[in-house]
């Protein structure tokens, strides 16, 4: 009897635990949320027009630029007559220096000058009248020969004079520092009271254009070319682009850093100034490849890489692909994706690789 009562006591708590097994699988079945189906536009590459491009820090300077260096050193400045910012014609006074020595030498000179004048006359005239004896035969050979030889010694040394008070006089304009281009005047090194040196006096500077400098590395030189168009931008007015054109290619690079210098010149505007920085674009070819929009294009956190979505069977999958230039709102694709592949039109924070979507071509 015992047995019997022992062989149901088991039978029902056997059939009890799988009762409840069922029932627990039944409820978590009914309870488990279904994966959401997440809606997506699909794109799929495009063929663009993409530009090559070189870009490269730069900074502004003049085009044409001239160091006015004072021509009598050992001077004393008398008059400063221009400040920096000045604009100045060709020839127009900068300064002058101090010239009371010269001008001494100048009135000795002059008369110097003077006497020699007066000899040289009065022999000239005594020579006119041997000469006319000499045609009498009145004086000798002897005599025509030594009166005409004084007559030209003495116009010889009017002639010397003569030079020796232009050469004065042209020594006196040195005394007076002119501008020898028209442009504005950069730095003014001297005041009154300054003796001046053989450094500079004054920098100036043409302002019709402005040249902008720098150096590319060594992989991108034999891209460029002169003539091929550019863009400038400045730090100090974001947002604004000024058109421009290289204007000189130089012919060598710098042995230590690996690069070569390139000038671009554009037309001068106010805004422009020397010593600004600034960046250039230059464009040096164009090409037809396959690009995505920037949108479908994200970074993959930690290595930077370029990627995006695929749909496949229904699902999103991370794809690494090459990117390379940018052209209108679309990023070029070099590899890793097939022009026949769905691609996500939109990153979505709810999109990871292998969320199950249902696409639709944008």
């Amino acid at each position: 009897m015992k047995k019997i009562l022992a062989l149901l006591l088991f039978i029902f708590l056997f059939g009890g635990l799988i009762i409840y097994r069922w029932h627990e699988k039944e409820n978590a079945g009914s309870g488990s949320p279904t994966r959401e189906i997440l809606p997506v536009k699909t794109v799929f590459l495009k063929n663009v027009i993409f530009e090559d491009k070189v870009s490269f820090a730069a900074g502004i300077e003049p085009e044409e630029k001239a160091a006015v260096v004072c021509k009598v050193p050992g001077k004393t400045v008398l008059r400063v007559l221009v400040s920096e910012g000045d604009f100045v014609k060709k020839g127009d006074p900068l300064a002058i220096v101090d010239d009371s020595l010269l001008r001494q030498q100048i009135l000795q000179a002059e008369a110097a000058l003077g006497r020699a004048s007066s000899f040289s006359s009065t022999v000239a005239a005594d020579f006119g009248r041997i000469s006319a004896l000499y045609k009498e035969q009145v004086v000798s050979r002897q005599q025509f020969d030594r009166s005409r030889g004084e007559s030209r010694m003495a116009a010889r040394q009017v002639q010397e004079a003569r030079a020796a008070l232009n050469q004065l006089k042209i020594m006196l304009g040195y005394h007076t520092i002119t501008a020898p281009i028209s442009g504005v005047v950069l730095t003014r090194y001297i005041d009154p009271g300054d003796t001046v040196s053989q450094s500079p006096a004054f920098i100036l500077a043409r302002r019709e254009k402005v040249k902008v400098s720098g150096s590319v590395p060594e992989h991108l030189f034999p891209r460029l070319k002169e003539g091929q168009k550019a863009l400038v931008t400045v730090d100090a007015f974001p947002g604004k682009q000024f058109a421009a054109a290289v204007s000189r290619v130089h012919p060598s690079l710098d042995p230590v850093t690996r690069t070569g210098k390139v000038d671009v010149l554009l037309s001068a505007e106010d805004s422009l100034l020397p010593g600004m920085y600034a960046r250039v674009t230059i464009l040096t070819g164009v090409r037809e490849g396959y690009g995505l929009p920037l949108e479908a294009v994200g970074r993959m956190a930690g290595t930077g890489e370029s990627v995006c979505y695929v749909v496949s069977d229904g699902m999103a999958r991370l794809r690494v692909i090459e990117t390379g230039a940018e052209k209108d709102n679309f990023l070029e694709v070099l590899s890793g994706l097939e022009k026949r592949e769905a691609v996500i039109a939109s990153r979505s924070e709810k999109l990871r690789d292998g969320t199950p979507v249902k696409a639709a071509e944008k």
